[in-house]
């Protein structure tokens, strides 16, 4: 509960920081001139990469020997926006998610696999994108050297991700850990990693299935940032898809650092940052992440009538323990 309560006090206190920069006559005058044909672009796009994330996670669930349709998969991302957008934490739409999915099949563990490997294949293409855009804009960059040090950030956890995503990795890693041992202990770590590495295990010897679901990865996320780019052609923003394939992940990364809410005030605050270096006014960055929250909440709702609904059409729970013996 406390740590609720920081994290909504550290929301209140960022965001009021990011709207005390506003100039609110500004804000209101790219409200009368948004351009409703684009926002509905925009949502549009952001319907297809929702759709592009469901066949992901179909093609990761149907390589476990699980079949389940794309229209219940689908109404199951819905549910999971829902959750995510109306509880303080993003994690709790996923953990949704592997309840359905198990109710479904009876596959607790294969369920929690499918959604582990897509929540990582989704994180992990944020750094290629961003990487082109940076070397396609290197020579016009405003405060290069900050894009430098956020490239050089995401390139390091590009790069230990890669490393720790295979076991034996870390366990060369082994003799490094030793004088931390005790804090290992004390948290549980070493039982939580070996849980994640047991999760992954479930993908071995499937490369085929993993590669199309990255490939789906980097059409979802480039789906996304299009998306973002018609939205801020709506509000006037006067900047080339390019350079959101360069912003947005770095927006994105931002927003997971676990200090707000659903990563609100971060969001906008990164937003006004990097928007600003290239001339972007704050009243105009404040808008365009209202209309990027905005279209989740408006699935986030949709997903709140699928949950209501669905009692009507579900099947009844799999037996217990599945058909592969899991709990």
């Amino acid at each position: 509960m406390k740590g609720k309560l920081l994290r909504l006090a550290v929301t209140v206190f960022l965001l009021a920081l990011v709207l005390s920069r506003v100039d609110w006559d500004d804000f209101r005058r790219i409200g009368a001139g948004v351009r409703p044909g684009l926002v509905a672009i925009g949502y549009a796009l952001n319907l297809v990469m929702v759709a592009l994330n469901t066949v992901r996670w179909r093609v990761l669930v149907n390589a476990l020997g699980v079949r389940v349709s794309m229209l219940r998969l689908g109404s199951y991302y819905f549910v999971c926006m829902f959750f995510n957008n109306f509880m303080p934490t993003s994690i709790g739409g996923d953990v949704i998610r592997v309840i359905d999915l198990a109710r479904h099949t009876g596959r607790k563990t294969t369920a929690m696999a499918s959604i582990v490997v897509e929540r990582l294949l989704g994180l992990y293409v944020l750094f290629p994108l961003c990487l082109g855009a940076f070397f396609l804009l290197r020579s016009d960059l405003p405060e290069r050297r900050w894009f430098l040090l956020a490239e050089g950030g995401m390139a390091a956890a590009f790069f230990f991700g890669t490393l720790v995503i295979r076991r034996r990795n870390v366990r060369r890693l082994e003799p490094l850990l030793r004088p931390f041992e005790s804090g290992l202990r004390r948290f549980g770590l070493r039982e939580k990693a070996a849980g994640f590495y047991d999760t992954l295990d479930f993908y071995k010897g499937r490369r085929r299935e993993v590669g199309w679901a990255l490939f789906l990865s980097v059409l979802s996320r480039a789906v996304w940032v299009v998306s973002c780019w018609v939205l801020g052609l709506s509000i006037g923003i006067d900047l080339g898809p390019v350079h959101f394939f360069l912003l947005m992940p770095l927006v994105e990364v931002g927003r997971m650092i676990p200090i707000s809410l659903n990563g609100m005030g971060i969001r906008e605050g990164v937003l006004v940052i990097v928007l600003g270096l290239f001339g972007t006014g704050e009243a105009e960055a404040v808008f365009l992440s209202v209309l990027v929250y905005g279209i989740f909440l408006i699935n986030g709702l949709l997903g709140g009538v699928v949950y209501g609904l669905r009692g009507f059409f579900d099947p009844k729970p799999a037996p217990e323990g599945g058909r592969d013996g899991t709990a």
